[in-house]
């Protein structure tokens, strides 16, 4: 077995730590790229009525009269600006944001945020107070010039994974020689 061989599955994970990813996380931020923000409504499986917000802007995206692919220009904002989207359930009158979850009612996250490869942020809200039934699919919707950071220490720990496989290898490669 040739080197290359042996260790190609190494090679190709430590090359995939620096390849755009997907990454999906509850309660994740969400910061303007720098530039146009566009925001597309991606569908609702709710049995409430729900309208959105970003940053203070009027309520847009009724969840059941909107058809999927229907997008707004939400304008130009600075890299770096928080974004803040707001979930306004007209039934019950809860209001959940998107972020950590310390600004709503229960304390709770209720947005499960994805950022694909494409560079296009997903957004999915859980639409009942204390969590409810977890499905995030009761308001979803995704946007262009938004990023969800990908938490540093995650990086850190597949960095040093895939050092570590790296490692492994050529240890087993060393006393295979032997």
């Amino acid at each position: 077995m040739t080197f290359a061989e042996k260790f190609a599955p190494a090679l190709a994970l430590a090359a995939s730590l620096f390849l755009p990813q997907a990454h999906a996380a509850l309660g994740d931020s969400l910061v303007a790229s720098g530039g146009d923000v566009v925001i597309r409504f991606e569908g609702s499986d709710a049995g409430y009525d729900s309208l959105i917000s970003v940053n203070g802007s009027a309520e847009i995206f009724p969840n059941h009269a909107t058809l999927v692919g229907t997008e707004w220009d939400l304008g130009t904002f600075a890299a770096g600006t928080a974004i803040d989207v707001v979930l306004h359930v007209l039934n019950t009158g809860a209001v959940f944001h998107s972020g950590s979850g310390a600004g709503n009612v229960d304390g709770l996250a209720h947005a499960w945020v994805t950022t694909d490869a494409t560079g296009r942020t997903f957004v999915s809200f859980e639409d009942l107070v204390g969590g409810g039934d977890r499905d995030y699919n009761d308001h979803m919707f995704s946007f262009l010039g938004v990023t969800s950071p990908v938490p540093e220490p995650t990086s850190i720990a597949l960095l040093l994974a895939g050092l570590g496989v790296l490692g492994f290898l050529a240890s087993r490669l060393h006393r295979d020689d032997r």
